[in-house]
C-alpha cells in the first residue's frame, strides 16, 4: 500500500511548477508577494509545497517558515497565531541585538494586544478602531441598547490628550507592527522570509479569511513571500460568506477580493491519461523494488519525461528500461495498471490522492481476503470495483442477482457470450429483458462488460462479501466533482425554482462521469432524508438528470427498484413515466406493476390506473 501523505518524491513531473514558484520568490524586485498554489483535494499541493521547502530550506539567510492553520482551528485567532509563528521563528532562528530584542518585544506586546481586541466583545472592535463611530458597524438592536454607553465628551477628551502613546488603539497597533517588523528584519540581517501556508482549506470560513488578512495587513513587508496552498473554490467560498454578493451589481466578491490578496496564481492541472499511466505504474514500481532502487529508476523515468515531451509515456513497452528485475505479480500489476487507467482518468478526474485510494482500497480486500484464506483474482476485484466507484446502483443490483444464483450474474454472462460471437447490441437486446436492455443504453457499462476479464461464468460471492463495507452505505461518492459539476448541483438543490430551471438546462453540457458523480450525490441526499417530498429537489433532480443524460436511465431504474416503496411519494409514477416512456415500455409495465402491490396505498392506486 502507499502512505497518503505529501512526498518529496515526485511521480508526476512537478518541475515546471516547482520552477515558476521558485522564479518568483528568487527574484527580489517582485518581493513582497503573495503566491497561490491552487488544486483539487488531492491534486498534489502539499507535495509540491514540499519540494518548494526543501529548495529553500537551509539557504544563506533566507528563513524558511511552515504554517498550518488547521492545527489551531477552533483554538486561537489565525492572525495572532501566524504573526506570532514568524516571530517566534525569527527569534529562535536568528542572532540578536539589543536593537532587535527590543523590536521583537514590541511585536509580541502588540500581538497580544491585537488577540486582546480580537477576543473583546463584537462591538468592542468597532470602538478599538474607530471609536464610537464604531457603532455604525452593528445591527440596530445592538445600536440601540449600546448607544446610551457611550461617552463621546470622554472620548474626545482621550484623543486630545494623548501624548505618549500609552492609550493605544488597534489602528495604531495594526500600523505600528508593520514597522517593527520590518525593522526586525533588517536587525536581524535576513534576507527573505519566507512563509508556506498549507491546509488552509481545510479551515472554516473565519480561519480562512483572518489568516489572508494577516498576511496583506500585518506581514506583508519587504523581503517576505508567502505560498498558500489550498483548493481555490473554497476560498472563494469563504470570502462569499464573508462579503455577500451585492446585489445588482455585476461583480463576484470572492474572485475580486481573492485577486487582491493573492498576487500570482498557480494552478496544478488534474493528470491527462498518458500522465496517470506513468504516475500508476510508478505507484506499483514502489511497491515491488527496493527504496533505493526505486528511487533511482523513478528519477530515470521523470528525466526521461521531460527530454522526451508530453508523449511520453511509462508502461509495459518500456518497464526494463528503468527497471532490471520483474516478477510475475509485478508484470500483473503493471497489466492491470493498462485496464484501469482509461476509466480512472475520466471518472475520477485525473485525482492522484483519489487514484491512490482507490488502488489501496484494492489492496486491503485482497489482503483481507488472504487472511481469509480466500484467492482473489486482482483483476477480477479491480473490475468490480471500478463499477462500485461510478455506477453504485447498477453495482447494488449485481450484488442482489449473484446472491440468488450462487454468485453469478447470468446477464453479464449472456451479454460477454454474444460479444463474444460477434454480435451487434441490437441483436443481443433481442435475448434481454427491458431492464437488461437499459444497460446497453449506458455505454460505460457497455465497454465496462467488454473489458477484460470475463466475469459471467465466476463465482463472485467473495468479491462481493469484501465489498460489504461500501453496500451498508450504498456506495459513497468518492468522486471529486469538477468545478462544472459542483455548479450544477447547488443549482439543482437551490430553494429557488428559478435557479434550478437553470441548472436543468445546465446538465446538457455535463460529460458522462460529471452526470453520474451528481447522480449518486443526489441519491445520497434522497437516502438521508427521513421523508421524501415529491417536489424535493434533490428527488425532482434525479429524474431530469436520468432524462436529458438517457445512460443515466438504467441507475435510476435501479434505484427506484431497490429503493423503499413505503417511503416513495406518488409523483414517482408521473416522474418515471417522464423518462422511461421513449424506453422499451416493458421497463416502465414492470416498475409500475411492483409499485401497484405495494403497501403504500396511494402510490399503488396512481400505479394501478397506469396500467389500466
Amino acid at each position: 500500500m502507499w502512505s497518503d501523505n505529501e512526498s518529496l518524491s515526485d511521480y508526476i513531473d512537478f518541475s515546471h511548477l516547482v520552477s515558476a514558484v521558485s522564479g518568483i520568490i528568487n527574484n527580489d524586485d517582485l518581493l513582497p508577494c503573495s503566491i497561490g498554489v491552487y488544486g483539487d483535494w488531492g491534486s498534489g499541493k502539499s507535495s509540491l509545497m514540499r519540494m518548494l521547502e526543501s529548495q529553500f530550506e537551509g539557504g544563506e539567510d533566507t528563513l524558511v517558515i511552515k504554517f498550518n492553520g488547521w492545527l489551531f482551528e477552533g483554538y486561537e485567532d489565525a492572525k495572532t497565531v501566524l504573526m506570532a509563528r514568524i516571530v517566534d521563528e525569527i527569534i529562535s532562528k536568528r542572532t540578536f541585538t539589543e536593537k532587535a530584542k527590543k523590536y521583537a518585544a514590541k511585536l509580541l506586546k502588540r500581538i497580544d494586544w491585537i488577540k486582546i481586541a480580537g477576543t473583546s466583545a463584537k462591538y468592542g472592535v468597532g470602538f478599538l478602531t474607530m471609536g464610537p463611530v464604531g457603532v455604525a458597524g452593528l445591527g440596530v438592536h445592538d445600536t440601540l441598547s449600546k448607544l446610551k454607553d457611550v461617552d463621546y465628551a470622554k472620548y474626545i477628551q482621550d484623543k486630545q490628550e494623548k501624548k505618549d502613546g500609552t492609550d493605544e488603539t488597534l489602528r495604531s497597533n495594526i500600523q505600528e507592527f508593520h514597522k517593527n517588523f520590518e525593522d526586525l528584519i533588517d536587525e536581524t540581517k535576513i534576507k527573505k522570509i519566507i512563509v508556506f501556508i498549507d491546509d488552509l482549506d481545510r479551515c472554516s470560513p473565519d480561519t480562512i479569511i483572518g489568516t489572508l488578512e494577516a498576511i496583506k495587513l500585518f506581514l506583508f513587508t519587504k523581503k517576505t513571500a508567502f505560498v498558500v496552498g489550498a483548493d481555490e473554490r473554497l476560498i472563494k467560498y469563504a470570502v462569499r460568506r464573508r462579503f455577500p454578493e451585492v446585489p445588482g451589481e455585476n461583480m463576484e466578491v470572492g474572485r475580486d477580493y481573492l485577486e487582491k490578496l493573492i498576487q500570482y496564481p498557480i494552478r496544478i492541472p488534474p493528470l491527462n491519461a498518458i500522465e496517470l499511466t506513468t504516475y500508476i505504474n510508478l505507484l506499483f514500481c514502489k511497491l515491488y523494488n527496493e527504496p533505493i532502487l526505486f528511487e533511482e529508476g523513478r528519477s530515470q523515468v521523470i528525466e526521461h519525461k521531460r527530454k522526451s515531451g508530453f508523449n511520453f509515456v511509462f508502461d509495459q513497452s518500456n518497464i526494463s528500461q528503468f527497471f532490471k528485475e520483474t516478477n510475475s505479480e509485478f508484470e500483473d500489476a503493471i497489466t492491470l495498471s493498462s485496464q484501469i487507467v482509461p476509466v480512472l482518468s475520466v471518472g475520477l478526474n485525473g485525482n492522484p490522492r483519489q487514484v491512490k485510494r482507490f488502488l489501496n482500497t484494492l489492496l486491503v480486500r485482497m489482503n483481507m481476503a488472504t487472511a481469509k484464506h480466500i484467492a482473489l483474482k486482482r483483476r477480477t476485484l479491480a473490475k468490480l470495483m471500478l463499477l462500485e466507484y461510478f455506477k453504485p446502483e447498477t453495482f447494488t443490483s449485481f450484488h442482489d442477482i449473484q446472491a440468488e444464483n450462487q454468485g453469478r450474474i447470468p446477464v453479464i454472462n449472456k451479454i460477454e457470450a454474444a460479444f463474444a460471437n460477434g454480435s451487434k447490441e441490437e441483436e443481443i437486446k433481442k435475448d434481454l429483458t427491458a431492464s437488461e436492455k437499459l444497460l446497453l443504453e449506458d455505454n460505460w457499462i457497455t465497454d465496462w462488460i467488454k473489458s477484460e476479464p470475463n466475469i459471467g461464468q465466476d463465482d463472485l460471492q467473495a468479491y462481493f462479501y469484501f465489498s460489504r463495507d461500501k453496500l451498508t452505505i450504498t456506495a459513497v461518492n468518492l468522486q471529486r466533482m469538477t468545478p462544472k459539476a459542483q455548479d450544477v448541483i447547488q443549482k439543482l438543490l437551490h430553494s429557488s425554482q428559478a435557479t434550478r430551471t437553470n441548472g436543468f438546462k445546465l446538465i446538457k453540457n455535463l460529460s458522462s462521469s460529471e452526470a453520474a458523480s451528481i447522480f449518486e450525490a443526489l441519491t445520497q441526499k434522497i437516502r438521508q432524508e427521513e421523508n421524501i417530498n415529491g417536489d424535493a429537489p434533490a428527488f425532482r433532480g434525479i429524474f431530469e438528470l436520468s432524462k436529458e443524460k438517457s445512460e443515466l436511465k438504467s441507475q435510476l431504474t435501479a434505484f427506484l427498484l431497490n429503493y423503499p416503496e413505503g417511503q416513495l411519494p406518488v409523483t414517482s409514477v408521473t416522474l418515471a413515466e417522464s423518462v422511461l416512456k421513449d424506453s422499451d415500455t416493458t421497463v416502465l409495465r414492470d416498475l409500475l406493476k411492483k409499485w401497484a402491490s405495494s403497501n403504500n396505498s396511494r402510490l399503488a392506486a396512481v400505479a394501478k390506473r397506469k396500467l389500466k
